[in-house]
This record gives structure tokens, sequence and C-alpha cells, in this order.
């Protein structure tokens, strides 16, 4: 441990211990340190691999941590005995297993001081930014020594911006308003305020995210005790200030007590009814960002003119392609994800499902419907593709499974996962063979179907509403026969909806099953496309429209 502590004189970087057990003496000894203690927060390899996919690099002795690195394709430096295990080999600094390892080894049994030298050297070099090409060096520089990066004598303006609905791992606001949060953490031109109180477990957050979050999440809490404070009385930011709006342009409310000389709307809503004194609100907006094209050409045809598009991103640590663990064996796995609602279509998977698995005994439905708002299940049930409604357990889940039973499904036909974090998914989404995404309507992008492409996995989708803007040239497997969509009480307003046609799916999950080749190259396509989907860059775009 100590010769670790040689590292942190190595300054611009921070430091995180993986060290899942410690003994009394190290932990106090680390605790004196400016290094993050994750210890608590490691209670498997998943755990472990979730943060190792956040950082930069990994510098360790030969443990298990080496290998979990260097299998996830993570920067590893590991640090070797003068006799190693003999995965290590002899005189060599690179490793057949892993590409992206790099050995420094003993060359005296024993003498750890000259490894971490080097180590410390190798860090130094490595974080030093490159002299850019048209600046020649001086001439008595030493063309091998690291170049010197002189600060600039004016520090960056720091511009604010406050985030009013409540970030999380399991809603689709709440993993915009996550992803949003951590991008702008990393850009020291700017200060983050969460507005709302968050709605995360620290058990099942990713530990990494937890260490970035908490500085944001104690402000949060000391500016709640202010607003609980002055309930009667209207906060006014002096920062830009991001809400949250849906059909007919509505907020949470929140804009009634927490204002700001600068409003901006961030808008994802399906219900294409929206009355006058909506439009007429939304001209307070300095900026409206939609979600969607769709969205987006909808306001505009109203008349605002105050109208951005942004699309959704996605994490490329999480959800990217890799092998399956083949835990499900040689079945023809199946992923429907979406919280179950007629909007999402379910119902139409469900019937064309029970016609696919009739013809391939082998398909397995692998479901990610969890539902915190069941009345929108509502019309489900009169589709004709499916009968009743799952029932409400005691803890607020969905009986899917019994309802999946009830509509006509072997019970060792299908699989429903629940409710997921969201640093869990691509683990769940690579088991797939194909994902059937039969939406209605989505006024933002699907961040669910994003994601499935962003793993490689064959998607199909509705062409209809926001998943038009994932449709391209053999990227994924359109259903494009949308037909007519009857209103429902909570969607009157159904304006470019689709209805996907159950013949036309049952079609394109032969395609995928009988045509493998194709539809993996389909898949790495659309895995390639959306690399130019990650939250980072779709921030940066965002900042780019409101700024």
């Amino acid at each position: 441990m100590s010769d670790f502590l040689k590292l942190l004189d190595v300054p611009g970087v921070s430091f995180y211990s993986l060290q899942k057990d410690l003994s009394a003496s190290d932990r106090a000894l680390l605790d004196r340190q400016p290094i993050a203690d994750l210890s608590q927060n490691l209670v498997d390899f998943a755990d472990t691999a979730a943060i190792i996919s956040q950082l930069d690099l990994v510098i360790c002795v030969d443990t298990s941590v080496a290998h979990l690195a260097g299998a996830l394709g993570k920067p590893t430096w590991i640090l070797l005995s003068f006799i190693p295990d003999w995965r290590w080999m002899l005189e060599r600094e690179d490793s057949p297993w892993y590409p992206t390892a790099k050995l420094f080894r003993q060359q005296t049994a024993g003498d750890w001081e000259p490894v971490f030298d080097r180590v410390k050297t190798a860090l130094e070099h490595l974080i030093s930014p490159p002299l850019p090409r048209s600046q020649a060096l001086p001439g008595n520089a030493d063309p091998e020594a690291p170049p010197q990066f002189h600060a600039p004598q004016t520090p960056p303006k720091i511009t604010g911006i406050g985030i009013s609905w409540p970030v999380s791992i399991t809603s689709g606001w709440g993993i915009y308003g996550m992803n949003l949060t951590l991008q702008l953490l990393q850009n020291p031109a700017w200060e983050v305020a969460l507005l709302a109180p968050p709605s995360i477990s620290y058990e099942s957050i990713n530990p990494l995210h937890k260490s970035l979050l908490l500085p944001v999440v104690e402000k949060q809490q000391k500016f709640q005790e202010l607003v609980s404070a002055n309930y009667d009385k209207q906060i006014a930011c002096n920062f830009p200030v991001l809400y949250a709006l849906g059909n007919n342009l509505e907020a949470s409310g929140v804009e009634n007590q927490i204002t700001s000389a600068c409003q901006i709307g961030v808008i994802f809503f399906e219900d294409t009814r929206i009355t006058p004194q909506a439009l007429e609100k939304a001209k307070k907006y300095s900026a409206i960002v939609a979600g969607s094209n769709w969205n987006a050409d909808v306001l505009k045809s109203c008349g605002l003119t105050n109208i951005r598009m942004v699309n959704q991103g996605i994490d490329p640590a999480i959800f990217h392609p890799a092998p399956k663990s083949n835990l499900l064996g040689d079945r023809f796995v199946i992923f429907s994800g979406g919280k179950l609602e007629y909007r999402k279509g379910q119902d139409i998977v469900v019937a064309a499902f029970k016609r696919f698995r009739a013809k391939h005994p082998d398909a397995l439905l692998l479901t990610a419907w969890h539902n915190f708002w069941p009345q929108y299940m509502l019309g489900i049930e009169q589709t004709g593709n499916a009968i009743g409604l799952p029932n409400i357990n005691r803890d607020g889940s969905l009986g899917i499974s019994a309802w999946l039973a009830a509509n006509g499904l072997p019970v060792d036909s299908f699989i429903d996962i629940g409710l997921i974090p969201n640093h869990l998914a691509g683990q769940i989404l690579r088991e797939a063979d194909a994902a059937v995404f039969t939406n209605r309507c989505e006024g933002g992008t699907n961040l669910v179907a994003m994601e499935s492409m962003a793993c490689g996995i064959p998607t199909i989708l509705s062409a209809n509403t926001g998943h038009l803007d994932l449709i391209y040239n053999h990227i994924c497997y359109p259903l494009l026969s949308q037909g007519r969509v009857k209103p429902t009480a909570h969607f009157p307003g159904i304006e470019g909806w689709g209805e996907s046609d159950v013949d036309e799916v049952v079609e394109a999950l032969e395609q995928v099953y009988t045509n493998r080749e194709e539809a993996k190259r389909r898949g790495l396509a659309a895995a390639n496309f959306m690399l130019d989907w990650t939250w980072e860059k779709q921030v940066k775009r965002f900042l780019d429209v409101i700024y």
C-alpha cells in the first residue's frame, strides 16, 4: 500500500481503490489519502466491472482485478513479482491474452521500488498533453522528454445549469437527468444544480457514479431545506433551469416555485392534442429542446418558433457489442423492453411471439416491462392481441408472468426480469438474439431500443414517430406497415401514431432467425451508428443549441 502512495504525487489524476478487503492498518492509511474507497460497494464482480468500465486506467498487482480489467478491454498496468504466474510469461511487457495490458516486472526479487518508479514515470507521460504539431520544440529541448503544458492564466468561466426533475437509474427521465448530470460534472466550465431530490438507491447505483454525485446531492439537500422553508414563496435562480415537459407542454409544477430568467424546456410527448393556452404558455421558454424530429415537427406546426431538437444518448461503456454468457443455452432469445402500456404496443409482441414460437419452440421471450404508472396499460385488453391486463402486486410490481401464461404462453417460453438498474441492462441485452419494439408511438427515440442497437442486437422497430430517427438503411428491421391507431382516454391525439402488423413482426423475426449472418451484420452496423449518439456527444449538442 505504501508503495502505491508514490503515485499520488502525479497531478491531474483521481484515484479510486478497488480493494475489496482491507486490513485495519491499510484502511487507516487509505483514510488519510485523497483516494476514494469503494470497498463497501464491491459486492461481486458485476459491481467491480461496472466501476472499471468508467475508469481510464487500472493499476494493480496480479489479482482477479487484473484479469477482469483486461477482459473488459480497459488499459491495465499489472505489477508483477520477480517470479510471476506462468500466464504472464517472461521478458515481455505485453500480454497475448489482454491486448490493453502493460506489464511492469520486478528486476530483483522483493524489490518494488524501481517498479513503482517506472509506473510513476509512465503515468506522468500518459497524462501529459501532446505538444501541438505547429509548435516547434525549443532549441535546447530534449525530444524524448515529456512536453510541458502551461495552464492558461485566466481560468474558464464557470456556467451553472439547474435540472428540475429527479435523476434516477430506472426511468427514462431519470436516466436522461443522470447522464446529463454526469457529463456536466466532467467539465470544469460547468456547475450543475439538482433542484429536485434524486430518486436513487445508493445500494443499486454504480459506486463510481455515487462517488461523483455525492457532492451535488449534498448541495441539493441544502437547497431542499430552503424550498421547504419557503414553500409559499417563489425561488429565483440566477442560472438557466431545465424543466421536464410532457403532453400538452405540461411541467411537473416545479416551475411555479422555482424560476429563472432563462427557462429551458426539455420535452418528450405523445399526445398531439395541444391547447391554445399551452402554446401561449410555452412562449415563456428561451428554448424548448425536443427529443425527436417528430416531436419538433409537431410543435413547429403549432406555430412555436423556439424549438430545438437533440436526441437522447447511450453510455458506450455499458451498451456495446460483446460475447453473450450463454446462460440461456441455445434458446433463440427475443428481448422486449419498455413499460407495459398501450402506447408501447407489447400486446402486438405477445401475439407475434405466440405465432413465431408455434413454429420455433426454442424461442424465449425476455421481457423488461415494469410500469410505475399502470393506468396507462388501459387499452391493451381491447386490441384483440391479448386478453386482460396484468394484476398489480402488493409491492407495486406487475404480474407479467401470470398475464403471459393467461395469454397462452407456456411458462418455459418467457422470462420477466422486471425492473433493472440501467448500468446492468447491457449484460441482459447482450443475451438476446433479437429485440422487438412495436411501439405505437415514441415521443423520443426509445431509449431501450437505442441501447439494444448499441449492443449490436438485431432490432425490429415500428416505423413511426420518434422511431423514425433510428431507421436508416440496413441497420435495423423496420416495420413499414403502419395502420391507424384507435385513440384512448389517456391519448386522444394520435396524429403520426402507427399500428404494427402482427404478420410483419413474425416475418421480421423469421428473417433474423433464418439468416443469422445478415442479422449480425445489421446489428454491428447499428452499434457503429450509435457511436455517434453517446451521452458525451449528445450533451455537447444539447449545450450548443441552448447557448
